[in-house]
């Protein structure tokens, strides 16, 4: 098994729904869910997943992930900026949006003061405007892939939303193994007492307001190698 360590660069505004409500928030710490996506469709021979219907539009489902010969980590964050903001409105006969890092347009925005001349004369709903603050350019990110088959040592790939987060990655020696415990405990199936053990290997576990966004902070490498590989990858 190939093990990688990359230090990944943000060029184009990143934005995910990590939380929602008027402000549709994008957190520092990038799912491992997201970024086997992301991989596995460029460069692993992932079969793309477009529109679903019922109850698989609102409830996400992973499991295929299961099957995907490889493994990655959650980005996680070296040096981040998060404020990108995007306005959309929600009318249903159109939706206009654009983009703006300008703190004090997006304070008057998000707090309804005023409109700017771009959104006013568009026409359309704008009570109905939903902020977006993403993640932007020239942030960077730590993650490693263990896999059968080895990744370019420049790989490209994207993210987010409309997929416009663009990432170029550079190999790199390992600083921090951040593991994601939805991805292992409701992809993979481990045990409970397997997580516990991995618990007590990590420096840290972050909890977030949403299962997929927690975390065990610096892993300890050896204890991923011998006791959480062989369970996620046979």
């Amino acid at each position: 098994m190939i093990e990688q360590t990359f230090e990944a660069t943000l060029y184009a505004p990143l934005f995910y729904s990590s939380s929602e409500g008027r402000a549709i928030r994008t957190q520092p710490t990038l799912s491992s869910t997201a970024l086997m996506h992301a991989l596995g469709y460029r460069y692993f021979g992932m079969e793309k997943r477009y529109a679903e219907f019922g109850n698989e539009a609102t409830s996400a489902d992973y499991s295929h992930l299961k099957e995907a010969p490889f493994f990655v980590t959650d980005m996680r964050p070296i040096t981040v900026q998060t404020d990108e903001r995007t306005f959309r409105s929600t009318d249903y006969r159109s939706e206009r949006h654009f983009t703006t890092n300008d703190t004090d347009l997006a304070k008057q925005i998000a707090g309804t003061k005023s409109i700017p001349s771009i959104l006013e004369d568009s026409g359309a709903a704008y009570q109905t405007i939903r902020n977006y603050v993403g993640i932007s350019p020239g942030s960077k990110f730590e993650f490693t892939v263990w896999s059968e088959n080895e990744l370019p040592h420049q790989p490209f790939f994207r993210m987010g939303i409309k997929q416009t987060g663009e990432f170029r990655a550079t190999i790199a020696e390992l600083q921090t193994l951040v593991l994601n415990k939805y991805l292992l405990s409701e992809v993979y199936g481990l045990s409970d007492e397997l997580l516990a053990a991995l618990m007590e290997h990590s420096q840290s576990f972050e909890r977030g307001n949403d299962p997929r966004l927690q975390h065990f902070i610096g892993a300890d490498p050896e204890f991923v190698r011998e006791r959480i590989l062989p369970e996620v990858l046979g």
